[in-house]
């Protein structure tokens, strides 16, 4: 595959100002109300992201911008087989440079991204935003969540069952980009995969999957126009989701 279509969108939640979500588009950092498409050629590596603002953070409308402008610095220089955990390693350092500055003590933000070269596929993410592979009406989780539930799962203290059951201070974030030189509890989850002809990425902040599992996510996201893009939010909305929306659908080209 030598080109990807892609499709975002990004949706402030009700009653909020300023939209916290922020979108790496093929180079070019977007925030607000989003509504973009279009084609990449990925026979040279492109990247797309979702910077989430950490709102118990400060400042996670600029948290998120932020974080996507300096991922974007990063990826700017690096070559397309360049291992992506140590460059986000990089990315925190800087970011956690922004706390010398006081009024930026504290900000965070998760990420999902994706680089794209030919059919190759490499996800990433830090934190709650997520990845999905869309393949034969189904959605199959290719990122982790940085929760306190999955490491107790991990550590056999606690099963994947008991997860809607468990209190809400097991869902918590345990890693996030975090404006603090101090942070010692960085990890990178790292994915890859071949893309295969009828198979698609959907990128998403935690305004999608908080409101919607899995099954539902797979049944709305069919084809990548933007009015689905727009009943999906909707659908969230209709679930019960308060939280800044925000999408990106990656398709491959012959």
């Amino acid at each position: 595959m030598k080109n990807f279509q892609f499709a975002a969108f990004s949706q402030r939640e009700r009653g909020k100002s300023h939209n916290e979500d922020a979108l790496l588009l093929d180079g070019q950092v977007h925030q607000g109300n989003v509504r973009e498409h279009g084609v990449v050629d990925a026979t040279e590596a492109c990247y797309f992201a979702i910077a989430d603002g950490v709102a118990i953070g400060t400042r996670p409308r600029i948290a998120s911008w932020c974080l996507l402008e300096i991922l974007h610095k990063h990826l700017a220089v690096s070559t397309a087989t360049e291992s992506l955990s140590p460059l986000l390693q990089r990315v925190q350092q800087d970011y956690g440079a922004l706390s010398g500055n006081p009024r930026f003590y504290g900000m965070a933000a998760t990420l999902v991204g994706v680089r794209l070269l030919e059919n190759a596929v490499t996800v990433f993410n830090v934190g709650d935003s997520r990845a999905y592979l869309l393949v034969d009406g189904q959605a199959q989780l290719l990122s982790r969540d940085h929760t306190l539930l999955n490491d107790l799962i991990d550590d056999g203290e606690m099963v994947a069952g008991q997860a809607a059951d468990s209190a809400s201070i097991v869902h918590g974030l345990t890693c996030q980009f975090i404006a603090d030189p101090e942070c010692d509890d960085f990890r990178v989850n790292i994915a890859t995969h071949q893309l295969q002809s009828g198979e698609r990425i959907l990128l998403c902040s935690d305004g999608l999957n908080e409101a919607l599992d899995d099954t539902r996510i797979a049944a709305l996201f069919t084809d990548d126009s933007e009015p689905e893009l727009v009943n999906a939010w909707k659908a969230a909305r209709r679930a019960g989701g308060s939280d800044d929306f925000s999408v990106i659908i990656l398709k491959g080209r012959d």
